[in-house]
C-alpha cells in the first residue's frame, strides 16, 4: 500500500516531472491494467484508447500528458510510462526464487577458478560460467546460462535463462578441394553495464578484437549476434533479430526483427522495420524497411 503523497516524493526522487489533481491523502493497494481494473489500485492511461473505461472507479490513473482523465486522482506526465512501470517494482518487491532463494549461486551451477565476480551478483540454476570471465555488481544471470572462453559482462545487467555467450563464431578457411577448416577465435566478448539479455540470445567471441555490446542495451530473445559486432548505447532488438559478423551498430538503433548482412554499418537514431534485411550501410536517422531494406520516407540510403 502507498499513499499518494508517497507516490508523488517518489516521482520527485526519480526526478520526473508530474501534475497532481485529486486528495494525496489516499491510498493506493497495489497496481493494475485498466482493461482488467482492481479495485483501489493505480493504473496507467497510456493514449486516447483509455478513453474507451469508465474512470470514475479508478482510485489513480498515470496519465500521459495531453490526456484528459475524468479520475478522482490523476497524476498527469510526459514520462508515464516510466513512472507507472517504476511504481510497480517498487509496489512488487520482486524476489527471483528461481536463482535458488537466499543463495547467490543456484544448485548445479559450476564456475571456473578464472572468474571474478561482482558484489551482489545473482546466479542461477545449471549455469557454465568457464574462463577469464568478469561479471559486474548486482548483475543477474538467471538459468541454465553458457558463459566461456573470454567474456566481461558489466554492472546491473540481466542474463536471462538459455543464453550462451562466448563461443567461436562461425568462420572458416576452404583449400583448392573445398575441404573447409574452422577458424579458431581468439578475442572475447564485452558486455556493457546495464545490458538486458532475453531468454536465449547467442553473442559469439570476435576472433582477434572483442564482439562489443555497448551500455544499456535491451535485446530480446532468441536475437543472434555473430562475431566481431559492435554496438552502440541503448540499442534496442526485438526477437528474431540476426547481426552477422562485424556488423557496427551506432546509438540509439532499433533493430525490428529484422537481418543485419554481415559488415553493414548502420548510423545511430536509426530503425530497421520488421522482417527487413539489411543489405548495405544506412546513415543515421533514416527509417528503413522491406527487402532489401529501403529508406522510407524520401530518404535516401548512401
Amino acid at each position: 500500500m502507498m499513499l499518494i503523497q508517497e507516490i508523488l516524493e517518489f516521482a520527485n526522487k526519480q526526478g520526473i516531472a508530474c501534475r497532481f489533481e485529486g486528495s494525496c491523502d489516499c491510498a493506493v493497494e497495489g497496481y493494475s491494467t485498466l482493461k482488467n481494473y482492481k479495485e483501489n489500485t493505480m493504473t496507467w492511461a497510456k493514449n486516447e484508447l483509455a478513453y474507451q473505461y469508465q474512470m470514475q472507479d479508478k482510485r489513480l490513473v498515470i496519465a500521459q500528458e495531453g490526456l484528459k482523465i475524468d479520475a478522482p486522482n490523476v497524476l498527469y506526465t510526459a514520462k508515464s510510462k516510466q513512472l507507472f512501470f517504476r511504481l510497480v517494482a517498487c509496489m512488487a518487491e520482486q524476489k527471483e526464487p528461481s536463482l535458488g532463494g537466499e543463495e547467490p549461486v543456484g544448485a548445479g551451477t559450476i564456475i571456473g577458478k578464472g572468474v571474478k565476480i561482482g558484489e551482489n551478483v545473482r546466479i542461477g540454476c545449471n549455469c557454465v560460467i568457464n574462463g577469464n570471465i568478469r561479471i559486474g555488481s548486482g548483475t543477474v544471470i538467471w538459468d541454465n546460462v553458457t558463459i566461456i572462453n573470454n567474456v566481461v559482462i558489466g554492472a546491473n545487467c540481466e542474463i536471462q535463462s538459455g543464453c550462451v555467450i562466448g563461443h567461436d563464431g562461425f568462420a572458416w578457411n576452404e583449400n583448392e578441394r573445398h575441404e573447409k577448416e574452422m577458424i579458431r577465435h581468439y578475442g572475447g566478448v564485452a558486455i556493457g553495464d546495464d545490458v538486458y539479455l532475453g531468454p536465449n540470445c547467442i553473442v559469439d567471441r570476435g576472433e582477434i578484437d572483442h564482439t562489443t555490446i555497448g551500455r544499456g542495451n535491451k535485446i530480446d530473445g532468441g536475437c543472434f549476434i555473430a562475431h566481431n559486432v559492435v554496438t552502440g548505447n541503448h540499442v534496442i532488438m526485438i526477437t528474431g533479430s540476426r547481426l552477422y559478423g562485424s556488423v557496427e551498430l551506432g546509438d540509439n538503433v532499433y533493430i525490428a526483427s529484422a537481418t543485419v548482412r554481415n559488415q553493414c554499418k548502420i548510423g545511430k537514431h536509426t530503425m530497421v522495420g520488421i522482417g527487413a534485411v539489411v543489405t548495405k550501410d544506412i546513415p543515421a536517422y533514416t527509417t528503413v524497411a522491406g527487402v532489401p531494406a529501403k529508406a522510407l520516407k524520401g530518404e535516401q540510403i548512401e
